[in-house]
């Protein structure tokens, strides 16, 4: 991993950590609760580890790649697309303020503009679809901010037809039955992270029935990194309350808490009403 992540990567991951929001269902086997596990920034480690820790319990995740790092990884990213995990879209370059961390210029988002992060988020849809064969992704915010050249780029991505749903890293401010589709909030997990704390996360989320994003970015390798025995323990925890808890993709559970039924690849969204939910 390059130099400039540094521990001033963990810390504003660590900040992204919000709590879930109350959401009634109904989700689609009439559990209390969904989660959707996601993961940054097309890691190795994903790959070679979260991904077949998911497949062993029959779940899904959201994958949201990075253009700049899918690198020699490109045909096992679109294997796991084949097999019904999602990608998602974190950008060409995951531009972040130069105060976080040391990194290259071209990285920085003072020297990005609202006109050139809409065009990486549109290049990094056209790389996607051209791997998965879907014309809709999520959109994650590169380090939870949403400032290209200091000004927001959030106002501009919401007409742009570029994405409907918008991880972010805020406190929703409405109630959840109104969350805004382009500021969902997520909680992150990282280095020193145990199994116990993540599933007393879960656990708090299924108690009261709601929904809530998760975020990783490394799993058992590279950085920011939760351990695999932990990743695992969170799954198996899931894997054994999957009567009370679903698990799905980050659209899928937004889908749902939005009132609209998924569909198949590169359709559109049907809202549901009590003939087809």
């Amino acid at each position: 991993m390059r130099k400039w992540r540094g521990k001033a990567v963990l810390a504003i991951a660590m900040s992204l950590a919000t709590s879930a929001w109350a959401q009634s269902g109904p989700w689609p086997g009439g559990q209390k609760a969904a989660i959707a596990l996601t993961y940054d920034d097309a890691l190795p480690s994903q790959l070679d580890i979260a991904i077949p820790q998911l497949e062993a319990v029959g779940f899904k995740g959201t994958f949201f790649l990075i253009g700049r790092e899918i690198k020699g990884n490109l045909a096992r990213w679109q294997a796991v697309a084949a097999k019904g995990f999602e990608l998602g879209n974190h950008s060409v370059t995951h531009a972040c303020p130069k105060a976080l961390f040391e990194m290259p210029p071209q990285y920085m988002s003072e020297n990005s503009s609202v006109p050139v992060q809409l065009t990486e988020i549109q290049t990094m849809n056209n790389m996607l679809q051209a791997m998965d064969g879907r014309s809709d992704h999520p959109y994650a915010t590169p380090c939870g901010q949403t400032l290209a050249g200091g000004q927001d780029y959030l106002p501009a991505l919401r007409t742009a037809g570029l994405t409907r749903y918008v991880r972010a890293a805020s406190e929703p401010a409405t109630p959840a039955q109104a969350i805004d589709p382009f500021n969902v909030p997520s909680h992150f997990f990282g280095v020193g992270d145990s199994g116990d704390k993540m599933i007393a996360y879960v656990e708090s989320v299924r108690k009261r029935g709601g929904v809530a994003v998760i975020g990783f970015h490394g799993v058992g390798g590279d950085y920011l990194e939760v351990t695999a025995e932990a990743h695992r323990q969170l799954l198996a925890y899931l894997k054994a309350h999957e009567s009370e808890i679903w698990v799905g993709t980050f659209t899928h559970v937004m889908d749902r808490a939005q009132g609209k039924r998924p569909t198949q690849v590169g359709m559109a969204p049907t809202v549901c009403d009590s003939s087809n939910c």
